[in-house]
């Protein structure tokens, strides 16, 4: 009977402690479990800390812990004040950890209209760009590649320049910067589970306009491909995980990419944050994804995965 009664005791702790452990199934969690996590924005159009979506967007990169931001260009505006110049200058981690990609945005603000190819490369001196020994710069000044590593895992960052002007793509996104891509990957000798790789081009689903064999060799190595300037979170469905990040504060559903990497196996957790809610949550099919590295691609239900598979 003794035995019976302390078999009954164990299953009830045993229950216990799973429905504890469903119950942490929180972002917080998620942070906690997660290797490291970083972010990826874009079309501020200048706005800093003073307007409420990048305020929420700095506090919850910060919350998480985020080692780095990856930007995705229109970052500043012409003719407006642009406080987040100032944000890059005196905010230490947007200063130091910080990836711009230079957009139509850029090439207005410091050159004469959106389609000045490359005119727009002077937000890299904002955040200091050439002179991190993590990153190389191309000959034409406005595209680079950057290593970010933390807990033994590479970030590969492939920033392009394609403005959305001029409107066509043969000038706007030339032979040029896609040889460049071609390059960079080519270069990169991928490990199975080391090496994460993220390629950014600012104007929409701008993969479709690489060859065949070119966007086959991209989606097969990449594994988080961006694109924004519509300023509506939308994943496209070409070969693998192509996403358009949406807007902060430009937007009815204003938000960024949040990415959580964890190990065993290596993978993503990729969420968009809805920079209108009043704190960072755990989000649902259709803006949650899991992506293993060189490996499968879904859509999940944050909330319904368990702490024990997270970890």
């Amino acid at each position: 009977m003794k035995y019976h009664v302390k078999k009954m005791l164990a299953i009830l702790i045993l229950i216990a402690s799973i429905n504890t452990l469903f119950a942490q199934a929180t972002i917080e969690t998620l942070d906690s479990v997660a290797a490291f996590s970083f972010s990826i924005m874009s079309d501020n159009k200048g706005y800093s800390v003073e307007n409420p979506h990048m305020f929420n967007c700095d506090k919850w990169i910060k919350e998480a812990g985020d080692r780095f931001i990856i930007g995705l260009g229109d970052h500043v505006k012409d003719l407006w004040e642009n406080p987040f110049l100032d944000l890059l200058k005196t905010d230490s981690l947007w200063h130091n950890h910080f990836y711009p990609n230079v957009a139509d945005g850029e090439n207005e603000y410091w050159g004469q209209h959106q389609g000045d190819w490359g005119s727009g490369a002077p937000i890299l001196d904002f955040v200091n760009l050439s002179n991190r020994k993590n990153v190389k710069i191309r000959e034409n000044g406005c595209e680079y590649y950057a290593i970010e590593e933390h807990e033994g895992i590479r970030v590969h960052i492939i920033q392009l320049h394609y403005s959305d002007n001029p409107l066509d793509p043969a000038i706007a996104f030339n032979e040029s910067s896609r040889e460049y891509l071609m390059d960079v990957l080519n270069g990169i000798h991928k490990s199975i589970d080391k090496d994460i790789i993220v390629v950014l081009a600012h104007t929409g689903a701008w993969v479709d306009l690489l060859s065949e064999e070119r966007k086959i060799k991209l989606m097969n190595k990449a594994d988080i491909v961006l694109g924004a300037t519509t300023h509506v979170f939308k994943r496209y469905h070409f070969l693998g995980m192509d996403v358009d990040t949406g807007a902060i504060g430009n937007s009815f559903d204003s938000g960024f990419l949040q990415v959580h990497v964890l190990k065993n196996p290596t993978r993503m957790f990729i969420q968009y944050q809805h920079t209108q809610n009043e704190s960072r949550e755990l989000n649902r099919e259709g803006s949650a994804f899991e992506k293993v590295i060189n490996g499968r691609i879904r859509e999940i239900d944050l909330n319904l995965i368990k702490v024990k598979a997270i970890k």
